[in-house]
């Protein structure tokens, strides 16, 4: 690349000095940071970064699962030029509005299956999810029904890390130390077939896993519970994808016992499971509110949405405002992006490519024929890989090895991540060849070799 910046080695070590000493990382070992320093990335083009050594990696995570067109795409540059030359920047509160948010809540409209779909925008999943509990408890409150407040979601489930958010996040370390949470939250059991928590086979199981929804909400009373949050398939919390029938029950349970149905699509969403969003692959599901971020935009500008019902809507008209909004709710550059985002993903036929290279993927990593790999699972672009100590009987390692896996690969030129229960995550841009997933694949066989053999 003509444009590529060449750090000297004093540059580079001026860096990663003061990234120890000034920036606080999210979400990173506090430690590795202050003994080892960052790894900085530098560039990136298509599927792959580059650090500022000058290291080549197959981004094998999208960074975050976002970066679904790939890096660096000139027509999103000048998508984000053309409307800084327009507009920079314009809020939405008191009735203001811009071309780029109308048209992309326009499109977004028409995308989701949601009947009817309202969008209101915000510049996270987390923001997203903070948004749709504060939506479902205004909706019964309009409805005569306060009492209904409790927000059931599911163990490893990711909803995001902000007060209201994390609250509805099941996984290890979120919680600790920020008690108290906030009240109304309530928890079952995810669908998690490899390891299932009712001791279950797919073949000859009754779906405990929906039911546990139904039993819940007894548990609670109906009529104390707003509504049931989930990701169609379960990303940070190992890539768990529900059972044949999972979403029409739990559906059922919902409408059956008057609970809205939140389908979290900020992961899922806008093609990276092979569909558009993750829960069509369950058919005639349709969720009452939807959140969305992340492949929004592919992450070149912080976005996301929520999809509200129709009716749901028709229920807010009854009061002239709902008081909730964020600066930069509807962001005209944002916006603007977003719109070319997806115009690239449906012209490009992105959604299929994920869904044809994400069955390559698991082919290639099953065709490795290791022990240690005890379950290959995914939809689309969406793939866990599941480490076992003993294949037979699911043991696993302790401590766990996908850690050491996953920078062992980091040094050979590949990017994965390790997420809770000793597995990989791999979530590579949309736009991935079949000849780029052989590299990466063959990368992680040398990884996982020498991970193992540096464990004895």
């Amino acid at each position: 690349m003509d444009t590529e910046k060449k750090f000297m080695p004093a540059e580079i070590q001026a860096l990663k000095k003061a990234d120890q000493d000034y920036y606080f990382h999210p979400t990173s070992s506090i430690w590795a940071l202050q003994e080892n320093g960052a790894k900085i990335i530098a560039r990136g083009k298509g599927c792959k970064v580059w650090d500022v050594e000058g290291n080549e990696y197959y981004d094998g995570t999208a960074a975050l699962w976002y970066s679904s067109v790939g890096h660096c795409r000139p027509e999103l540059t000048k998508a984000a030029v053309e409307q800084f030359e327009q507009l920079e920047s314009y809020h939405s509160f008191n009735e203001f509005a811009n071309v780029p948010a109308i048209q992309l809540a326009q499109k977004i409209s028409k995308m989701v299956p949601v009947k009817d779909a309202r969008i209101f925008f915000t510049s996270s999943g987390s923001e997203s999810n903070d948004t749709i509990f504060k939506m479902t408890r205004f909706y019964w409150f309009l409805k005569g029904q306060d009492s209904k407040d409790y927000i059931i979601t599911r163990n490893r489930a990711y909803h995001g890390v902000s007060c209201g958010a994390v609250c509805a996040t099941r996984l290890p370390g979120f919680h600790e130390g920020f008690e108290p949470l906030l009240p109304g939250f309530a928890h079952i059991d995810p669908p998690y077939c490899y390891l299932c928590p009712w001791g279950k086979r797919v073949e000859s199981c009754n779906l405990e896993c929906a039911s546990a929804l139904g039993e819940k909400i007894t548990e609670l009373g109906r009529n104390r519970v707003a509504a049931f949050i989930a990701e169609p398939i379960i990303g940070t919390g190992g890539i768990l994808i529900p059972p044949p029938g999972y979403f029409e029950k739990i559906r059922q349970i919902c409408t059956d016992n008057d609970v809205l149905f939140i389908a979290d699509e900020v992961i899922n969403g806008f093609g990276r499971t092979g569909k558009m969003f993750g829960i069509e692959h369950w058919d005639g599901v349709v969720p009452d509110l939807m959140t969305m971020a992340k492949g929004i935009t592919s992450g070149y500008v912080q976005l996301g949405a929520v999809a509200l019902s129709g009716e749901i809507f028709d229920t807010f008209k009854q009061r002239e405002r709902f008081f909730h909004g964020f600066t930069y709710s509807g962001h005209p550059l944002a916006c603007a992006v977003g719109l070319k985002n997806l115009e690239i993903i449906e012209n490009e036929d992105l959604v299929g490519n994920a869904g044809k290279m994400g069955m390559v993927l698991k082919e290639k990593i099953q065709a490795l024929g290791l022990d240690i790999i005890g379950d290959v699972r995914g939809k689309g672009l969406m793939v866990g890989v599941e480490l076992v100590k003993n294949k037979k009987t699911k043991a696993k390692y302790d401590p766990p090895l996908a850690p050491l896996v996953v920078d062992t690969a980091y040094k050979m030129g590949l990017i994965t991540r390790p997420l809770i229960g000793d597995i990989l995550q791999f979530s590579p841009p949309m736009v991935i060849s079949e000849s780029q997933i052989d590299d990466m694949v063959n990368i992680l066989g040398k990884a996982i070799s020498k991970a193992l053999k540096d464990r004895e």
